[in-house]
């Protein structure tokens, strides 16, 4: 009897282990079935495509440079002696006329002062003369000696009122003092510059013109002008200037004169960008696809095309200059036909794509 249950309790516990193995083989094979990976295979590349469009050419020229003042003059010193003072300071305001330094005039009073006396003396010998000659104790030619004399003692008294109004210093034009060159009390000798003006009631630009687009460019033209300053004001001037000759790197020089706005102040020195408009009637189109269409560099420049079975081809082209995000196309499309905007990365020659957009407007 022993025997008997001790068999049947090993027989119990076999079965228990079999069912319970075939149960966890079971369930293993449910878990790797739920997990294994099921590749898809795409069949269809998404992108978005915009049409090969017919637009107006831009022909305005668009140059970058820096305002200068449109006049510009130095303070000079027309005497010499001691600046016995100074009344101006960098970026001050002056007016033309307005004194802004004296030199000290005591070796000018002193000279005039003599002159005066010789002059005051050759009056009475004039006068002295006159009564002699009456008397017919002196000649005539002797008389004629004696206001000769007269007549170099004043031109001596008007030179030397003129160095006497050199010792003032006087602004030539209304401006801004742009620097001061000198310190009350130094020395001024004629020709040194005391300070330099500017006006910049009026502003010019200096811009380089390609020799192939130099005659698209006239003067009194009305330009537009930009700035980083303001960059949502516009600007407007005119072209004042031409030059006749070009430079070494066949570019023509174009000066651009401009009213400086009290309510948008520019000062001398920062940067604008100048867009001249051709004045002309006649307008060119010719055919631009959005920037992100064009793969490649410029001389090897492609583009993917849709084809009516929703594959694409691979076309190269020959592009222009880029106006704003349009590109021109001189050869390789034709007016319609809709281009690839996004998406080329996964493309190749021949490949089906699904298109997910309406047609861009370029």
């Amino acid at each position: 009897m022993k025997f008997i249950r001790i068999s049947i309790t090993i027989l119990i516990i076999g079965g228990l282990t079999a069912w319970a193995g075939l149960k966890l083989t079971s369930n293993k094979k449910v878990i790797d079935e739920k997990a294994e990976i099921k590749a898809e295979v795409i069949t269809e590349i998404p992108v978005r495509i915009a049409l090969v469009e017919m637009l107006e050419i831009d022909n305005s020229l668009k140059l970058t440079g820096a305002f200068e003042a449109r006049k510009e003059l130095n303070i000079i010193a027309e005497a010499q002696g001691r600046l016995t003072s100074l009344g101006i300071d960098e970026g001050s305001q002056v007016q033309k006329g307005q004194i802004v330094a004296e030199i000290d005039d005591t070796g000018v009073q002193s000279q005039l002062a003599t002159a005066k006396a010789s002059m005051d003396k050759a009056k009475k010998d004039v006068e002295r003369y006159e009564r002699l000659v009456k008397a017919g104790a002196v000649s005539q030619l002797q008389l004629e000696d004696v206001k000769l004399n007269l007549q170099n003692m004043e031109t001596n008294v008007t030179a030397v009122e003129q160095q006497l109004k050199y010792t003032t210093v006087k602004s030539p034009m209304t401006g801004i003092v742009k620097k001061v060159k000198v310190e009350e009390g130094s020395f001024a000798t004629p020709g040194a510059v005391i300070a330099t003006v500017v006006d910049i009631s009026s502003l010019k630009m200096v811009v380089k013109v390609p020799e192939t687009d130099i005659m698209k460019v006239r003067r009194g033209q009305p330009v537009e002008i930009q700035t980083e300053v303001y960059p949502d004001k516009v600007f407007k001037g005119s072209v004042s200037l031409i030059s006749v000759q070009a430079d070494e790197g066949r570019k023509y020089d174009v000066e651009v004169e401009l009213p400086n706005d009290k309510n948008f102040q520019l000062k001398a020195g920062m940067y604008g960008a100048v867009k001249i408009t051709p004045s002309t009637t006649k307008k060119e189109e010719a055919l631009f696809v959005p920037r992100n269409a064009v793969l490649g560099s410029v001389k090897e420049a492609q583009v993917f095309v849709l084809m009516e079975d929703k594959s694409v081809k691979l076309k190269p082209v020959r592009v222009g200059e880029s106006s704003g995000e349009k590109v021109l196309i001189l050869d390789g499309l034709s007016l319609g036909e809709k281009v690839v905007t996004t998406g080329q990365i996964n493309l190749s020659d021949g490949r089906m794509v699904k298109v997910l957009n309406e047609i861009d407007p370029i």
